[in-house]
């Protein structure tokens, strides 16, 4: 009998001809097992919070799988989308090498304790850097051009014009884009911005300065860059060392013309400086995709400012992810079949 694995989402290939993995059957005579999980969730709603939580708060908020602690106890391989993994079921499995997760974020799993047990946990690396990095540009010519805001108008029969950034409705052609983070999403956005003949400024503590150099782009520290920048916007993981990086600080150096776009994470910025920055028009305005309540309240005050341009956390959304996020793990687990050794793994 070759590797059990135990798929947590019950995927077809886009033609519905098969099961995404059972070519690991096909090919390496492997046992494929699906679990058809979180029969608790009963509309997109509760998802939406389920996942903000396990996001926020790792797997184990999650109720457990009471199929999925079977299957595991002699499983190899695991392999999940979004559904949870909680650390009792990593600890109850045996023979399990590796959790193989269909997301460049890894909260669906406990990343220590796996790392204690020796498991592997794989992600799909760089699976949104097309559809955010696009998004995000898309996001800053809205917001700075005024698009959706003249969408609105126009459908309530009003062709006027006149911003609240209109003398900061501007090309980026020439201008400083910050860009916090450097990247799969943030060099695909730094690369854009060349094309548009704009300065590309980066903040990235984990690269140096000549390999920022070396790319085209000008080194800055934090504080530098946002007081330099036109737009800045964020492409870091959140981490306790990344959380509120962007606060009271940062929106005091920055220009009254400047934007700030967020596709990444909410927490990245504090709250409370951005509320004060955008209500007081410290700024020009932002573009934001993610919120550190979500979704956002009835009362939520930027639902109602006239210099934010918000979309419902969409910047990953697009048709053809679920290929492009299967053809990154079938690529881990063929060299994983093929050569008996791991890549993509996030703890090693």
């Amino acid at each position: 009998m070759g590797k059990k694995v135990v798929v947590m989402e019950d995927f077809t290939t886009p033609d519905g001809r098969m099961h995404v993995y059972d070519i690991l059957a096909e090919k390496y005579g492997a046992e494929v097992k699906y679990v058809k999980v979180q029969k608790y969730i009963k509309d997109g709603d509760d998802f939406s919070k389920m996942f903000l939580n396990m996001e926020k708060n790792g797997p184990d908020v999650i109720p457990e799988e009471e199929e999925l602690l079977e299957e595991i106890k002699d499983a190899n391989i695991v392999i999940s989308h979004i559904s949870a993994i909680s650390t009792k079921a990593v600890n109850s499995a045996k023979n399990l090498e590796a959790v193989c997760i269909m997301r460049s974020g890894v909260e669906n799993v406990n990343v220590e304790n796996a790392a204690k047990r020796g498991i592997k946990v794989v992600n799909a690396p760089g699976r949104l850097a097309v559809p955010v990095s696009e998004f995000t540009v898309g996001l800053m010519i809205a917001e700075m051009k005024n698009i959706a805001r003249s969408h609105q108008r126009m459908q309530a029969g009003n062709f006027k014009d006149g911003f609240s950034n209109s003398e900061y409705s501007v090309n980026l052609k020439g201008k400083k884009i910050g860009l916090v983070g450097c990247g799969m999403v943030g060099s695909r956005v730094a690369k854009i911005m060349k094309a548009f003949e704009a300065e590309v400024l980066i903040y990235d503590p984990y690269m140096s300065d000549d390999a920022i150099r070396k790319m085209g782009y000008e080194p800055k520290e934090l504080n530098e860059l946002c007081k330099e920048a036109d737009v800045i916007s964020i492409h870091f993981r959140l981490t306790p060392e990344t959380k509120g990086l962007i606060g009271k600080e940062q929106f005091a150096l920055m220009k009254p013309g400047s934007y700030l776009i967020n596709t990444a994470r909410a927490g990245l910025v504090d709250e409370e400086a951005m509320m004060d920055a955008l209500i007081n028009k410290k700024i020009a305005g932002a573009g934001l995709d993610v919120f550190h309540q979500e979704p956002l309240e009835a009362d939520n005050p930027l639902l109602k400012m006239d210099n934010v341009t918000i979309t419902g956390h969409l910047a990953g959304h697009c048709a053809d992810i679920f290929q492009m996020t299967t053809d990154i793990m079938m690529h881990a687990l063929d060299h994983y079949f093929q050569t008996g050794e791991w890549i993509q793994v996030v703890n090693k």
